[in-house]
């Protein structure tokens, strides 16, 4: 279960880095579906990008976590 779920973080991380505009597209959406205006700014690419590059760290720690429990 560990390793399936550092596969999820891992593939979220690499949308986050890789596919900004459907990143903002669901964020976007959330925002409308509470009411919040949205503003897509260089500070929220930064840290999608960098939210993105801790969950592939962390998916690889848990692939490693999940081969070594097997």
């Amino acid at each position: 279960m560990i390793f399936c779920s550092g596969i999820v973080i891992i593939v979220l991380g690499l949308l986050s880095i890789f596919a900004q505009d459907l990143v903002w597209d669901f964020t976007e959406w959330q925002n409308r579906a509470k009411g919040v205006a949205s503003e897509r700014t260089p500070e929220w690419e930064n840290a999608t990008t960098i939210g993105g590059m801790i969950a592939i760290v962390a998916g690889i720690v848990m692939l490693m976590l999940g081969l070594s429990m097997n």
